[in-house]
Order: structure tokens, then sequence, then C-alpha cells
């Protein structure tokens, strides 16, 4: 398997059968036609991306749930502690850092900042945030910090990713509603919350017709 020919159309589909998975009985199995109807995908579409990454369940019986979520799980990384920092504690991303999404064992918050002096000190959950200066002292302090969520103005969000890239960081989650230029060995994912919204409003116009 060549990984960089996958598409991102795959893992991101593989993230929705994890969590499908997630919330079916761990020791039933479950065919690729059941698997594929619970997704509102093919069953086709369901081997194929599983077979990107190598040969999965029995024939005649299906996956076992426990051992598919485990494979993807791996996969894409998640069965190991991942350490991650949020940057701009406003009212996002303190949003974000509330969401037990984003504390469970796959992902682990482990430094937040920002560059207000009335939030640094301050401590979140056992957390101290930390001055936006300290960030690259902090990185090389800490092992194994290599994805960031941006949650910043859109002015500053291209100087702060070059200089998360400057301290090492690898992913970055951008909510900042700007398309950020970053290396070719940087991954980025872009949320824009208000371009989603125009999305689901015309959406909503085509309903209402």
């Amino acid at each position: 398997m060549k990984e960089e020919r996958i598409s991102p159309k795959v893992i991101e589909r593989l993230t929705k059968y994890l969590r499908c998975l997630e919330n079916l009985p761990q020791e039933d199995y479950i065919s690729s036609e059941e698997l594929a109807e619970k997704m509102g995908f093919t069953a086709a579409q369901v081997r194929k991306d599983l077979s990107n990454f190598g040969e999965f369940g029995i024939r005649g019986k299906g996956y076992q749930v426990r051992n598919l979520y485990a494979d993807i799980e791996k996969i894409l990384g998640v069965h190991k502690t991942n350490n991650v920092i949020i940057v701009g504690m406003g009212r996002l991303g303190n949003a974000l850092f509330s969401e037990p999404e984003f504390t469970k064992e796959s992902f682990n918050i482990v430094g937040i900042f920002d560059n207000s002096e009335n939030k640094i000190g301050k401590e979140i959950n056992g957390i101290k945030i930390r001055d936006i200066k300290e960030l690259e002292h902090f990185i090389n302090r800490k092992e194994d910090v290599n994805i960031a969520i941006i949650t910043v103005p859109k002015s500053v969000a291209q100087e702060l990713t070059d200089y998360l890239v400057k301290c090492g960081i690898k992913a970055i989650l951008n909510f900042a509603p700007i398309k950020l230029n970053v290396p070719k060995n940087v991954v980025v994912e872009n949320i824009d919350l208000y371009a989603k919204l125009q999305e689901l409003n015309y959406w909503k116009e085509k309903v209402l017709k």
C-alpha cells in the first residue's frame, strides 16, 4: 500500500465508520452491506475503503465490531495518546477545551496558550493558560507535541502558523476563516464555521422552496 495515494475522502469515511462501530455491541459481527446501510454508502465502497489498508473480516461472516474498531483506530493513529495544544482561549477555545470529545484518551490536551494578560496564568481544569511567547520553550521541553488547534482571529492566524511550524508542530486544526500556507511536511485541516453556516443556509432555502 502506498499511503500517499489514499484520498482524504477515504480517511473521512474511516472516521465515520469508527463512530458507527463505537455505538454497536463489540462482540457482534457486521457485514459490509450492514455497515454500508448504516452509513449511507455502498457495500462496495466500504470494502474498497478498507482494502486500501489490508484484509479485514471473515468471508461469509463479516467483521467483528471490536476487531474492526481496533484496526481502524490503528490506521488513524488514535490507538495511542496524541498530545495536543490549543492556541487562543476565547469563547471557541474554551468551548472546545470543555468538550468531552477533545479530552478522550486518544487526544490529550497538554497546553493552552493565549496573549491576553487577563487570561495568562489562570487555570482551566488543572491546566494553566500560558503566554504564547512560551510556545517554543514548551514544545521543545514537552515530548511528542505535534498537533495544535488554533482559534485565533484570521488577522494573526498565518503569523501564528508560521511560528508553530518553526516550533515543530506537524498538524494544525484551524478554526480561523483563512486558508493557511504551510510546508509540504505539515498538514492543516480547516474548519470554517461561517462557511458551513452559509452552505447550510443554501440547503435550508432549497427545502423551504
